[in-house]
Order: structure tokens, then C-alpha cells, then sequence
């Protein structure tokens, strides 16, 4: 559900990112809060409210027309931007005003996500399978939002707009879901859709939600295994799209 809040809040912005959007250079804004509680977060504290600032439009705007020339996108990542439509509206707003593709990356759970993905250029959602371990949702809950994630990706994949489907890879966990994501990826047009593999890392390479969690499910190497990679390399193969295999150091 949208929040309404008397001051947008953010956890700030980034002007040159190499890291956001596989082969882009992005300005990066951070939204805060998020609706799941993902036990492999490492961005927890702005999902949850902490350590944000109110929204400066203005101030914005002048650093993104002093780096467009340099830019491919505006990416408005998170937590869950979607929470604060009017955030979201404002900077795509602001990116197309200076001529710079809009990039939104949203779980595609809330109701909002329907809508405002009409504004993106370009959009980044994970693929979070068993969703209800993954998202740290409670069963009715985790059912309702997936059934909103489904209907949104599918609205993705009608809309022929550039996509980044990321894969948060739990270990040994995630891996029993393939047929779930072939689903999801075959949706798309090949042509539209980078799969983006991205084990999920704990400490010390990250602070996660849930340190126990993570250390069973996580990569404390910060990559796949030398079992698993092969696998996730074949099956990414077999789907007919552009695919990156992450690791930390990347």
C-alpha cells in the first residue's frame, strides 16, 4: 500500500554508478521503506525507515544537469520506491524533463507497481523464488503479493520496455525453483530481457536482516559454488537471453 507522507523520504543518491544496471552507467537514487522483509537484506535499514532524509527536488535536479551528459538512466531502486508514488512520479518527471531515460526497480508486489511501471523507460525486478521464504512474508500475505507480482511482470512483458530479471540466489534453496523462473523469463521477448544471477552474500561482505538465515542460505564466498555455478551457467543458456552471473568483486 502507498504511504502518505508529509516528507518523501530517501536514503540519497549516487550520480555515477557502475553498479546498478548490468552494462549502464546510472544516477542512483535510494527510496526508503519497503513491504517485505527479506531475510538476506542488506539495505534493511532504509527498508525499514532509518537512516533517510527528506527528498530535495530541487537539489536533485541541479546535480542530475550537471551529470547527464555522462549518464545512461536515472535508476530509483530501494527498498520498494512503489510505497511513495509521488516520489516515483517526481523523479521520472525530473530524468525525462532533462532528456535521461527513467529506470525503476520495484518488487512488483503493490497494487502502485501496476501503475507507475508506466512511467519507466526501463525496469529491474527480482525474481524471488520460494517467494515466501525469500520474502519473509507470512503465507496469505506472501500468496497476495505474489499474485500482484505475477500480474505486474506480466504488464512488463506487454509493455516491450527493456528489463532486468534478477535471480537473489539462496543456497541450495533456489535452485529447486527453475521451472518457475523459465516461466516468468519466457514471458518477455528474449530480445527485451537481461536474467541477472546474483548469489546472495552475508557477512563479512554484507550486514543482512537475518544474520542466521544467511548462514545457511548465503554465499559467505560471495559466488556461486563450483556445484551450483555450471548449473545456473546451462539453464540461463537454454532461456535465449542476455544473462550476467554476478560476483562480489564484479
Amino acid at each position: 500500500m502507498a504511504l502518505k507522507l508529509e516528507v518523501l523520504q530517501v536514503g540519497g543518491w549516487k550520480p555515477f554508478s557502475l553498479v546498478d544496471v548490468v552494462g549502464k552507467i546510472t544516477f542512483t537514487v535510494w527510496a526508503c521503506g519497503c513491504n517485505l522483509k527479506c531475510p538476506f537484506c542488506h539495505n534493511w535499514r532504509q527498508a525499514e525507515w532509518q537512516d533517510c532524509m527528506g527528498w530535495e527536488p530541487l537539489l536533485f535536479e541541479k546535480e542530475l544537469k550537471d551529470a547527464k551528459e555522462f549518464v545512461d538512466m536515472v535508476h530509483l531502486t530501494g527498498g520498494e520506491p512503489t510505497l511513495q508514488p509521488q516520489l516515483v512520479k517526481e523523479i521520472a518527471e525530473i530524468s525525462k524533463k532533462h532528456g535521461v531515460p527513467f529506470s525503476l526497480n520495484t518488487n512488483c508486489t503493490t497494487p502502485a507497481a501496476l501503475k507507475l511501471v508506466d512511467l519507466a523507460d526501463h525496469v529491474a525486478t527480482d525474481i524471488k523464488v520460494p517467494f515466501e521464504e525469500l520474502s519473509g512474508l507470512p503465507p496469505s500475505t506472501a500468496k497476495t503479493f505474489w499474485e500482484n507480482y505475477l500480474k505486474c511482470v506480466s504488464k512488463l512483458a506487454r509493455l516491450g520496455i527493456p528489463v532486468e530479471l534478477r535471480v537473489p540466489v539462496a543456497k541450495g534453496l533456489t535452485v529447486k525453483h527453475l521451472d518457475t523462473i523459465k516461466e516468468i523469463v519466457e514471458k518477455f521477448e528474449p530480445d527485451k530481457v537481461t536474467l541477472v544471477i546474483n548469489p546472495l552474500v552475508t557477512e563479512p561482505l554484507t550486514n543482512p536482516r537475518d544474520k542466521d538465515w544467511c548462514s545457511k542460505y548465503c554465499h559467505k564466498e560471495g559466488h556461486l559454488s563450483e556445484e551450483e555455478e555450471p548449473i545456473w551457467r546451462d539453464f540461463a543458456k537454454s532461456l535465449g537471453v542476455k544473462y550476467k552471473i554476478k560476483k562480489w568483486m564484479d
